[in-house]
């Protein structure tokens, strides 16, 4: 990967050495910029191995996972599929196993037009503690959300 570099930015970025070349010349402003190279993955000009971009970009994976949304249904089929159990009986099991979660509150929750993936009930992530209860863990919520399935045990 080709790059040039302005006041420790980059600028311009291409595998193509030539294209930088012709850009200069096309560009006066970066006429007397050095063309760089670097074995270094350049994306949305900026170096795409540091900590700080792979941080934002998990960030921003998370708050799109987050932000996905199914339907009551959607969640009961899969559910069924996968357990053979329904609303009523996921909350029969979280009221023995979890005897101070807010059942109101979490039928509530049940009653949603939609379900978002980040959804909060009594201050928890209530689908990676509902998965937790059924033996799931955080990634196969993420599949459901995405896929509209649990993921075969």
């Amino acid at each position: 990967m080709f790059y040039i570099k302005e006041n420790e930015n980059i600028v311009l970025y291409n595998t193509d050495r030539e294209i930088l070349e012709n850009t200069k010349v096309l560009m006066p402003q970066y006429s007397n910029l050095e063309i760089l190279e670097t074995d270094r993955p350049i994306v949305d000009f900026r170096f795409a191995d540091t900590e700080e971009y792979i941080s934002e970009k998990a960030a921003e994976e998370r708050k799109r996972i987050d932000n996905l949304t199914l339907t009551p249904a959607d969640v009961e089929r899969a559910l069924y599929k996968s357990t053979g159990m329904d609303f009523d009986d996921l909350k029969e099991l979280i009221s023995e196993r979890m005897p101070t979660m807010d059942i109101k509150a979490l039928a509530i929750e049940f009653r949603a037009k939609d379900f978002y993936r980040g959804a909060k009930a009594d201050g928890i992530r209530l689908f990676d503690v509902v998965g937790q209860l059924l033996g799931y863990t955080s990634d196969d919520m993420d599949y459901l959300f995405e896929q509209k399935e649990l993921p075969a045990k």
